[in-house]
């Protein structure tokens, strides 16, 4: 059996440090899922314009790195024109304005279980700084404002009853320090210049409005300049809240939004000096609950059981050791008017690819304000979920094979950024199940014949003599010849499928 195969053995409960947490091993449930579905939504969701919205509402100032500034610029004039000036609406009004009307999330489950989907993901606090349950630690979340409802419960008990696995991602830690610092910042030069922005607003400024009784430095932490290092208070906040959301609900999967564990050396935004809160945090979450993961984006080695490695937006070019998440979104990561989606076609490609290099596609689905889909997001799950109804067996539950693939087209260099590739009839991926090997054809060959040549006699590679081969999800007949060169199969005279097509090898 192979290592990593394996159930979590571990008997002796682990301690707050990575000898000990390197006990731990990453759960077979979710070496079997591959797909899982991902729910960025919250107060930023009500503008509709996108990502980062409760920083670049407030404009490029003197912390704004270049990559942001075109964006910055957007949202910020979308936002003066909309809302105001940032001094009198700022992020804490947004929150408000959130109310998630038509929230269902048991239709919503339904229709990412029909996906394929084996897990979901909630949002627990984006970098905003606002929780999205009942949390015992901040103030500023979806039961006092805006929703009144606890949207992670919501989350929790659809998913559970639909039979997929739970987590939560959480992303106030780091990032929030960095990203609401622009709160404390004033317009440099027009009509308003100097006046500072709603983050240097306290409790006391609340009498008389609809936000009285809600302190902003809640929300925004206290005032601080670009690259002053987090305090013991706010991050004591952080995890305490971590803490609340994962004892509440029992997520088998959480994750982090940063490269090591938040406020430690390598962090976002460490602490000076690192943090250990984070060990501390891993220790008690896997003692309370053996068979989870938590992901973070950059492990060495050694620690690859002990933390997930999470890939953002961008594939691995061959196949892990390890297993992996691949984390992407339909459109942007919040919902934003006339964002081009990825197509079904595409997003197949992305699993497929994904699972052939031992990782597993986490999806995230931007949902309107009222929390609904619209009709394109819907149409591309539709088109999934027929892929995942003919193909799944070569998907969920399998294992890479010898190979990840073979053919022209490889994800490497800037192809590693998602980028929709232009795969040839050459282009082929692999799983394995037991004794039978799945081959993926990534695209359609004109002439009906494929030439596989990992299971070619002169490859050398153990798959043996193939007994059987078929088409999933075609009835017809398919004829095939095993030669040195190549395994020859003849296809019949149409694809059963618009995606990838599937050669189950027996």
């Amino acid at each position: 059996m192979n290592k990593n195969e394996h159930k979590n053995e571990h008997r002796e409960p682990y301690q707050p440090n990575w000898p000990s947490l390197r006990g731990h091993r990453i759960p077979e449930w979710f070496r079997d899922a591959k797909l899982g579905i991902w729910s960025h939504w919250g107060p930023q969701s009500v503008a509709m314009s996108g990502d980062w919205y409760a920083r670049h509402l407030y404009g490029p100032y003197d912390g704004t790195e270049g990559f942001e500034q075109k964006r910055s610029r957007r949202q910020a004039a979308l936002h003066r024109e909309r809302y105001g000036h940032p001094s009198r609406f700022g992020h804490k009004d947004l929150c408000r304005l959130w109310r998630a009307e038509k929230f269902d999330p048991e239709e919503l489950m339904d229709r990412f279980r029909r996906t394929g989907a084996r897990y979901f993901v909630s949002m627990a606090a984006h970098c905003d700084n606002f929780d999205l349950w009942d949390s015992a630690h901040q103030p500023w979340n979806a039961v006092n404002v805006g929703p009144r409802t606890d949207i992670v419960a919501r989350w929790a008990d659809a998913a559970r009853s639909a039979g997929l696995r739970f987590g939560v991602s959480m992303h106030a830690g780091s990032w929030t320090w960095r990203w609401l610092d622009a709160a404390f910042a004033a317009d440099t030069e027009g009509p308003q210049a100097g006046v500072p922005y709603d983050g240097h607003l306290t409790a006391e400024d609340g009498k008389g409005t609809w936000w009285e009784g809600l302190d902003p430095r809640a929300l925004y932490g206290r005032p601080r300049r670009h690259g002053e290092p987090p305090d013991a208070d706010f991050i004591d906040n952080f995890y305490a809240r971590l803490s609340d959301v994962v004892t509440r609900y029992g997520p088998e999967l959480v994750y982090l939004d940063d490269a090591r564990m938040p406020f430690d050396a390598g962090s976002v935004c460490p602490a000076a000096p690192p943090s250990p809160r984070g060990l501390e945090f891993l220790a008690d979450y896997y003692n309370a609950v053996p068979q989870s993961a938590v992901s973070i984006k950059t492990i060495p080695d050694a620690d690859r059981q002990a933390v997930l490695l999470d890939v953002e937006r961008q594939q691995l070019g061959d196949t892990d050791p390890e297993p992996w998440q691949y984390d992407t979104s339909i459109g942007d990561w919040f919902y934003r008017t006339g964002e081009r989606y990825k197509s079904t076609g595409e997003i197949v490609h992305l699993l497929v690819d994904t699972v052939s290099k031992n990782g597993c596609l986490l999806l995230n689905v931007p949902q309107l304000p009222d929390g609904t889909i619209d009709d394109e997001t819907a149409a591309v799950l539709d088109g999934l979920g027929s892929w995942t109804d003919a193909c799944g067996e070569a998907v969920f539950g399998s294992r890479p094979w010898s190979v990840h693939g073979e053919g022209p087209t490889r994800v490497d260099g800037a192809k590693a950024r998602e980028a929709a590739l232009a795969y040839t009839p050459q282009d082929i991926r692999f799983t394995r199940r037991g004794d039978t090997v799945y081959a993926f054809l990534m695209a359609w060959p004109d002439d009906g014949t494929v030439l596989i040549r990992s299971l070619g006699g002169a490859a050398g590679l153990p798959a043996g003599r193939p007994r059987r081969v078929e088409l999933l999800g075609s009835p017809a007949p398919v004829r095939w010849q095993l030669r040195t060169d190549a395994l020859h199969v003849e296809l019949p005279g149409t694809p059963p499928n618009p995606y990838v097509q599937v050669l189950r090898i027996a």
